[in-house]
């Protein structure tokens, strides 16, 4: 069991980091603990952020706010919803996946993990929305980055580079996000009844039009029983195309997607605001692996190759969902199956793509890395990156990689 630290302020921080440099102590950092993504760690020491808590600057008119890292996703989002305001990368609620129920967690794991939504492709991920960043390194010297304009942002893009590095170049203690206003309207035109590469087809063909869509997601019929939607047939597989922006534009655009995709107008209903929100939360939120006691992951492939990969795969019946106009695949499978799952990793990797363990039982996350890319030379500049931050590999060692 390891000894938890909970610090209230920056300064406390750095104190006990540099404690634990000096004496080559391991700390694995942690925000509200609502996840547990990544190899399994065992650390002497546990530095626990939670209380490190509160929005300290939220400027509407300037679209930005600066909370502290333990800062829960929830209170920042309830701030924003008063001026009518919202994070555009949409971040995922992982409390669903891990534990069945609503649980965001802190916006410092939310940057440490680069969690993004379905609105990724179109909005980018939560990396592009992040302008600044305080925190503490690995030798307990404070490490600040960007500011809170675009503007202020000169030479190296630091921010960038701590998002998705999961605890393992900083302790964060203070975060500043862009912010945009909500959208008016947003609907949701569904093609049922199709197969995956049809599904693929009509991604591509509406990114090439002027509708500007946010977001495109497949469904196979056998994981769409969670949706509770009066206005959504789940007996079938469901093909999702979101448009956002004002109504009017909203109500225009989606009768020019009817247009373009006429020889589909037999199968095709469309989800109004209120029921078009809800489905894309539900998808952010990963519900269709609610709590689940499966391993998940998250595969990244050139759509081109979406189907062909998941083709390869059809006699193991996979349950799966695919995201981000097929850029995105989740998939669950069995924990015990460990020869599908290294089949999944090379044949990811073989198709220029990459793997991310995002749960998994223990005995997993320990022999397995959950991260695999096409490229080590990605892998190799990530050590020489971590060595500069943390020379003494003291901060969530082994979280990415295997002796690092």
């Amino acid at each position: 069991m390891s000894e938890i630290y909970s610090p209230t302020s920056e300064s406390e921080v750095v104190d006990f980091i540099k404690d634990c440099n000096s004496q080559e102590i391991p700390i694995e950092i942690k925000g509200h603990n609502t996840k547990s993504i990544g190899r399994l760690i065992q650390c002497a020491k546990s530095l626990h952020l939670k209380n490190l808590s509160g929005i300290i600057e939220y400027f509407p008119e300037e679209l930005y706010i600066k909370v502290k890292a333990g800062t829960s996703l929830e209170l920042i989002e309830a701030e924003l919803d008063k001026k009518n305001q919202e994070l555009s990368f949409e971040p995922s609620d992982m409390g669903f996946l891990y534990n069945g129920r609503s649980n965001k967690g802190s916006v410092g794991g939310a940057v440490a993990c680069n969690l993004s939504g379905s609105r990724r492709f179109r909005a980018g991920a939560l990396r592009d929305h992040i302008l600044g960043f305080r925190g503490v390194n690995g030798k307990g010297e404070i490490v600040k980055s960007g500011g809170t304009v675009v503007k202020n942002v000169t030479g190296y893009d630091v921010s960038k580079l701590i998002t998705g590095s999961y605890g393992t170049l900083v302790a964060l203690t203070e975060i500043v996000l862009k912010v945009q206003p909500k959208n008016e309207e947003t609907q949701t035109l569904i093609v049922h009844n199709i197969n995956l590469k049809r599904a693929l087809d009509i991604f591509s063909k509406a990114m090439q039009t002027s509708v500007e869509i946010s977001g495109a997601c497949f469904y196979p019929a056998k994981v769409l029983k969670f949706f509770k939607l009066n206005d959504l047939d789940t007996s079938m597989s469901i093909t999702a195309i979101r448009l956002e922006g004002p109504r009017i534009s909203v109500l225009e655009r989606i009768n020019n997607l009817k247009k373009v995709f006429d020889e589909y107008k037999k199968t095709i209903s469309v989800l109004e605001h209120y029921q078009s929100r809800i489905f894309w939360k539900d998808t952010t939120d990963l519900q269709f692996f609610n709590n689940s006691t499966n391993v998940v992951l998250k595969i990244i492939l050139p759509p081109i190759h979406t189907d062909q990969f998941l083709n390869k795969f059809e006699n193991d019946e996979l349950k799966y969902v695919v995201d981000w106009a097929g850029n995105l695949i989740w998939i669950e499978i069995p924990e015990n199956d460990s020869v599908l799952f290294r089949q999944l990793r090379t044949e990811a990797i073989k198709l220029g793509g990459h793997m991310t363990v995002i749960k998994a039982p223990n005995h997993v996350r320990i022999k397995e890395d959950f991260l695999t890319t096409v490229d080590e030379n990605i892998r190799v500049l990530s050590l020489k990156i971590k060595e500069s931050f943390d020379p003494k590999k003291i901060l969530n060692p082994g979280k990415m990689y295997s002796g690092a």
